[in-house]
């Protein structure tokens, strides 16, 4: 692999600690929307909106070592409030420690201003349906799935566009496992949120039945999944549902996360 490592690919090992500083991250970013970009809740708010097991206790403590991990990179700043919750505010997804402000704002401003192609990529931006919280997919997904998600909204795939990828650029792009990529993206079949269909790559315009014939698999989000219409979103700079059939969206969240379909937390 080669090239600088994205920081949520380095908080993310595949196991479980990892899990929970990506989705925990996810989060903020959905909570902390607008000015000052920050939060004072709990740690057992945090375990309870990603449904961890004991919310009070361990699920607490799984938190807070995850804000250490997500500080440790950069992405948040932790400041003490004796007694009371700390604050974390959000930091720039590049782990650079620069104050945060939404991408779509310095994405604008950019083009506005007619800024070099490089700083109008460090400033793109995928948006992650606020629907996936309040239907629980996201407090089920596994940390496979999870990152195969983020990926696939980061390639436009939650525009409605068809992704496919490279077997060998795969890995050095993302930093990413083949088994990962396959374990993640099974299981978002599984629970209605991806669809993958294989594709003929014609070996030139005048192929014939001789010809050698290649296939790539085409990987398009169902509706659940991507962002569209007044659905409340949270956005991400490139840095949960009962077992269905493939290509259904319409299946209910468990019964443990009813109670986490409600409106979107306020804002701070």
């Amino acid at each position: 692999m080669s090239g600088p490592i994205a920081p949520l690919a380095r908080i993310y090992s595949g196991g479980r600690g990892g899990m929970v500083a990506v989705k925990l991250y996810a989060a903020l970013l959905w909570r902390c929307s607008a000015p000052p970009y920050s939060t004072e809740k709990p740690a057992r708010a945090w375990a309870t909106l990603l449904d961890l097991d004991d919310p009070e206790g361990n699920g607490a403590r799984r938190i807070k070592d995850a804000m250490k991990k997500l500080a440790g990179e950069g992405l948040i700043r932790i400041t003490e409030n004796p007694g009371f919750p700390n604050t974390i505010t959000l930091r720039d997804e590049s782990g650079s420690g620069r104050a945060y402000q939404l991408p779509s704002t310095a994405y604008t401003f950019a083009k506005t201003n007619k800024a070099k192609p490089e700083v109008l990529a460090r400033d793109l931006y995928f948006k992650i349906p606020g629907k996936l919280w309040t239907n629980g997919y996201i407090q089920e997904l596994s940390g496979p799935a999870m990152v195969m998600l983020m990926i696939f909204l980061a390639e436009q795939a939650g525009e409605g566009e068809r992704v496919w990828f490279s077997t060998e650029e795969f890995p050095k792009r993302y930093n990413i496992s083949h088994k990962t990529r396959a374990a993640g993206t099974a299981e978002l079949v599984e629970r209605g949120l991806l669809k993958v269909k294989a594709e003929s790559l014609a070996s030139g315009p005048y192929s014939t039945t001789f010809d050698t014939r290649r296939r790539r698999k085409v990987y398009e989000l169902t509706p659940m999944a991507r962002a569209a219409g007044r659905d409340l979103v949270a956005e991400a700079a490139p840095v949960v549902s009962p077992k269905g059939k493939a290509g259904s969206a319409a299946a209910s969240p468990p019964k443990k996360l009813r109670r986490l379909r409600k409106k979107a937390p306020a804002k701070d």
